[in-house]
């Protein structure tokens, strides 16, 4: 599978087989992976049943963690969120080892997306990410997005009218590899009253921490339709 798919919405969960490639493409061990995966459900969803979708694959790549690296997965945060304001090449800030989740829900607003992989940037060029960060742990936000151009990928097509899952490798440790990717939103145009909801689940990569998620917070996620704004 590649790490940009057309997906059928009336699929059972995810295969053991995509579990392990999406898992293989975003918890990369080296830059010849390219830190992500892409999937567009269509427009013939629902905002729940998405939302479903998306604990299942975070709930698959624990299990997939689990045996490849014997790390665990854990939720560090669900929510969703309206955001109609354009981005600069970013991480999210988050634990040193995390996988981003980010459900596009269809909209009036026009968008775009990409990705941008910062490692591989400063492995070709031969520096440290303490280097590249100017040795700001705290720092999530590109250096200089024009040097990056090379390393970006637009998502591509990006349909407002469908479903759309972006995984991303959030990671970013000055401590040990990390292999982490910017991401960035660029809205192209808003009306001003229509919503662009995407929904956000962070995902903690650890060694001991048990893949034990608050099931009340989740069952909440997926069945909300609050919004924050």
């Amino acid at each position: 599978m590649d790490h940009t798919e057309r997906a059928t919405v009336d699929r059972p969960a995810f295969t053991e087989a995509e579990l392990r490639a999406i898992h293989d493409a975003v918890l990369r061990t080296s830059t010849d992976a390219p830190g992500f995966w892409f999937g567009d459900f269509g427009p013939d969803l629902d905002s729940h049943r998405f939302r479903r979708l998306m604990i299942d694959l975070s709930e698959g790549l624990g299990r997939v963690a689990a045996t490849v690296s014997g790390r665990r997965l854990g939720y560090q945060w669900v929510g969703r969120f309206d955001h109609r304001h354009s981005s600069m090449f970013h991480r999210d800030n988050a634990a040193a080892r995390s996988v981003l989740l980010l459900g596009y829900e269809p909209t009036t607003v026009d968008s775009t997306v990409a990705v941008a992989d910062y490692t591989r940037y400063a492995e070709d060029e031969g520096i440290t990410l303490v280097d590249y960060f100017g040795g700001e742990e705290a720092d999530n936000v590109a250096a200089n997005d024009e040097r990056l151009a090379p390393y970006a990928t637009e998502l591509a097509p990006f349909p407002n009218d469908s479903y759309r899952l972006l995984v991303l490798n959030n990671s970013k440790s000055f401590a040990e590899p990390s292999f982490g990717v910017f991401h960035r939103g660029r809205v192209q145009a808003s009306d001003g009253a229509a919503d662009r909801v995407i929904n956000s689940i962070m995902l903690t990569v650890g060694d001991d921490d048990p893949f034990e998620p608050d099931a009340d917070e989740i069952l909440d996620f997926i069945a909300t339709d609050q919004v924050a704004r």
